[in-house]
């Protein structure tokens, strides 16, 4: 039986998170199971929690998703990883199930879960694509469940709501800061930034059907303009940090006859719809040699 370390960073106190912890307690022996638990934005005395003993980071402040998961991880003491949002829920053998194929799959450094909507009717992530212009996509996602996805498939990154990792894959894929998580990035698009940068070490990332977890997803397909400007200013900018981050300088010079129209088109179009999004070019020329500076991977420096 390995020992796992189960990352969960909730905001504020979260009720979701106790339900998510009671299945992960079933789908795993207390023995052997390391809860970290990492609540931002927490306020008043700490609630019980249904998994004891467990490290508690717990502060008023909000540093963002990633920097909390690389706190998690810097106290994680499990010889696998499990990251795991409050909103999602294990199924009983999930756990198991990922475990089996992190270690039976060839080079493997992560696995993605099936990860299902509430009911089990659709489908939430069957783990994450690149498309041509670098635009990441949940396979799947808002797709019946029925009857699709239902095969072992690598994929570029695994959805970080729900998702195995091998500690050492972790640690060879640090960026040139030697974070595993970009702290920049707050929130969105660090898992992608994540899966690119493990698969340039050389690891692949599995999607294991077999592998199910129910999300609930805070923000869906459909539902652009109801998530927070601040927040969307964000995922445009982390998408251009990710690329700058991780694209040959070759794969990004042949791509950008692509780029050009489509990030044009994009600027027009923002002009018109979301002005107040345009603020994430100058945030992205002021992140720039930032970026640069973090290219190279961790393992490449030594």
């Amino acid at each position: 039986m390995r020992d796992l370390s189960a990352i969960v960073v909730t905001l504020g106190d979260d009720p979701r998170v106790h339900q998510c912890l009671e299945a992960l307690a079933a789908a795993w022996p207390s023995a052997h199971l390391q809860l970290v638990l990492v609540e931002n934005g927490a306020q008043g005395p700490a609630p019980p929690l249904p998994i004891e003993p467990a490290v508690r980071l717990r502060r008023a402040a909000n540093p963002g998703f990633a920097q909390a998961v690389n706190e998690g991880l810097a106290v994680s003491t499990g010889d696998l990883i499990l990251t795991l949002n409050p909103d999602a829920r294990v199924e009983a053998d999930a756990v198991a199930t990922a475990v089996r194929t992190l270690d039976g799959e060839s080079g493997a450094g992560a696995v993605a879960f099936r990860l299902v909507r509430p009911g089990a009717t659709l489908l939430d992530s069957a783990g994450i694509r690149l498309g041509l212009i670098r635009r990441a996509r949940d396979r799947g996602m808002g797709q019946p469940a029925s009857g699709q996805f239902l095969e072992r498939a690598d994929v570029d990154a695994a959805c970080m709501a729900c998702a195995l990792f091998d500690p050492a894959a972790l640690h060879d894929a640090r960026d040139g800061a030697g974070e595993i998580l970009d702290s920049r990035y707050f929130a969105y698009k660090e898992d992608v930034d994540l899966g690119w940068r493990l698969r340039r070490a050389g690891y692949r990332i599995v999607y294991e059907p077999a592998a199910v977890a129910e999300h609930q997803r805070g923000w869906r397909e459909g539902e652009r303009k109801a998530i927070p400007r601040r927040l969307r200013v964000l995922s445009l900018r982390n998408r251009w940090f990710t690329i700058l981050k991780n694209e040959s300088p070759l794969s990004l010079f042949l791509r950008m006859a692509l780029y050009v129209p489509t990030e044009c088109g994009l600027l027009a179009w923002l002009a018109i719809t979301e002005p107040g999004v345009l603020r994430a070019y100058p945030r992205i020329l002021a992140g720039f040699w930032e970026t640069m500076r973090r290219r190279k991977l961790r393992a490449d420096l030594g």
